[in-house]
């Protein structure tokens, strides 16, 4: 494993490569992107990085694009497996998916100790963006007078929901999300049998709930296999000599990572679809067809013709991202779909 494994992500990447090479690394680095996954990824690269027991050893200028960790030594094998003292990660608690000030607290009063066995102490905060207001000043005093040979990483998908203070006082770093090739790739099959049903040019009331069973099947399997995922990454190679207390932390911070990857990936798939409804109302608007999404769903290779005007078309569009909104409250999931579900006009 080595940075260049991330090479999707080439200019953020290069960017910490050089930062390593020269030994001018923060102390204060905020991830963005789209896709939580990959800034988790990264940020545990560069705790490797950082502490890789080899890589200090042999790292010099002339290594740019070498890789940066061995992912072999003790180290990075425990930071790996989320087993090393130094190397710590705070993510939403599972019932409120809030970051309180008693989590950052604690963060705070371990930071200020020197680390035990790692050349740098490391803080990871999974999904920065919510922090409450209270944990957000507390962690806004952290950054205004950061302890020596500390590393803290910030993750975020929505920056914009950070304080600006904080986001000035950190090397912001942007992930850049999925193609739209990736998209089409990802999203196209189920996406297809979606939209027939929800578009048949004599759809009745059972076709738009045909369509729904769809969509809530789709999401039941993606919930599946995060928490199959989750389950892997937090714990598996637990011992059963580990103790209680750190047990159940790590199941409550696998079920607020399950509920947060769930509402990204949802939001994922609900995106998708509204890129589709933007394809329609482009086609009414006789927008270029390089600006299309999706064009192998395109109405006329659906031998499908739409029947609402461009004004519903473009409320179609608009009624997703009410959609959105909603699901970020706390609403019943599967009602919010069925209402939302049956206004699209078609």
């Amino acid at each position: 494993m080595a940075f260049a494994d991330l090479i999707p992500q080439l200019p953020a990447i290069e960017l910490l490569q050089r930062s390593l090479h020269h030994q001018r690394i923060g102390h204060a680095y905020l991830f963005s992107g789209s896709i939580r996954a990959s800034l988790e990824l990264a940020a545990m690269a560069l705790a490797k990085a950082v502490n890789c027991r080899k890589a200090l050893s042999d790292r010099t200028p002339s290594d740019a694009l070498s890789s940066d960790f061995c992912d072999h030594c003790d180290s990075c094998i425990r930071i790996g497996n989320h087993l090393h003292g130094d190397i710590q990660w705070i993510r939403p608690e599972s019932k409120s998916r809030v970051i309180t000030i008693d989590q950052v607290r604690r963060m705070v009063n371990t930071l200020a100790l020197k680390p035990n066995d790692a050349e740098v102490k490391v803080w990871i905060m999974v999904d920065a963006d919510r922090m409450n207001a209270q944990a957000a000043n507390a962690f806004l005093k952290t950054l205004e007078e950061p302890p020596g040979s500390t590393l803290m990483i910030l993750l975020t998908t929505q920056k914009d929901r950070l304080l600006d203070t904080i986001r000035s006082r950190c090397l912001s770093l942007h992930f850049s999300g999925d193609s739209m090739e990736a998209m089409r790739t990802r999203h196209a099959p189920w996406l297809e049998d979606f939209v027939r049903m929800l578009s048949a040019e004599h759809s009745d009331m059972m076709g738009r709930y045909r369509a729904l069973g769809v969509l809530t099947s789709k999401l039941a399997a993606s919930r599946a296999s995060i928490e199959e995922s989750m389950k892997e990454r937090f714990l598996d190679g637990l011992s059963s000599e580990v103790e209680a207390s750190f047990r159940k932390r790590r199941e409550d911070e696998m079920k607020a990572a399950v509920e947060a990857e769930y509402r990204r990936v949802r939001t994922d798939l609900l995106s998708a679809f509204q890129w589709w409804l933007r394809d329609l109302w482009l086609s009414a608007e006789k927008g270029s067809a390089h600006q299309v999404a999706f064009p192998s769903l395109a109405p006329e290779q659906l031998r499908w013709k739409p029947r609402a005007d461009r004004q519903a078309l473009l409320a179609n569009i608009e009624l997703l991202e009410d959609l959105q909104r909603t699901l970020l409250s706390n609403v019943q999931e599967a009602l919010a779909l069925e209402v939302h579900l049956l206004k699209i006009q078609l």
